[in-house]
């Protein structure tokens, strides 16, 4: 069995810093672009989500530690709309398990405990079909919603498929189901920790 000669070791070597040099400078170039990206899509979320407001949401966050459902802990950033000093409106991501990916959703909520929006940030959903949970007719239905004037299916919010009253998508009903059992969730959440999601000191 030949020994690799040291000019090929060499050689390899040169190869994988010249690599690593080069995947480190891209970083650097694109790690501000990317930030800026996300920032955007972060404000455009929130703008859609939240009630009329004239803080930054961006801004006036804050990550509360909240005990769920089962005994574990979970760190959420929740993002406060307001009118002067008063809050108005609270938005924070929720989570369901779509046909392909899970599905990352920004719910909106007023200090009402009503839904005010919600926006679709990621999913890897089939193009055509359970990617249509983006278009604004699914996602409108929700603003204005609560836990106590929803159709609810075993105390949840539902599809209409599944007894509720959120229409699902014709051909789709995985995707939109994901969304509503996630948002209902949120709500249960919100409803569950209020006092101390809405009360004490923003950023």
């Amino acid at each position: 069995m030949e020994t690799p000669s040291l000019k090929l070791i060499a050689t390899l070597t040169v190869t994988c810093l010249v690599a690593a040099a080069t995947l480190g400078a891209v970083y650097m170039v694109t790690k501000e672009p990317i930030a800026e990206q996300k920032r955007l899509e972060l404000l455009r979320a929130l703008k859609t989500t939240l009630p009329e407001y004239d803080n930054d949401p961006a801004a006036s966050s804050r990550v509360i530690s909240l005990t769920l459902d089962g005994g574990q802990t979970r760190d959420i950033t929740f993002y406060y709309a307001k009118m002067g000093p008063d809050v108005v409106g609270v938005a924070f991501v929720v989570i369901g398990q779509g046909f392909q990916s899970f599905i990352h959703v920004m719910l909106g909520v007023t200090v009402d405990s009503e839904i005010s929006g919600i926006e679709v940030l990621e999913h890897a959903e089939t193009p055509g079909l359970g990617a249509l949970i983006e278009l604004d007719s699914f996602k409108e239905q929700f603003s204005g919603k609560s836990l106590e004037n929803s159709k609810l299916v075993a105390g949840n919010m539902a599809v209409v498929n599944d007894g509720g009253d959120v229409q699902a998508i014709t051909g789709a009903t995985i995707s939109p189901r994901a969304i509503v059992q996630a948002v209902s969730a949120g709500m249960k959440l919100f409803g569950d920790h209020r006092a101390e999601i809405v009360g004490g000191p923003l950023e």
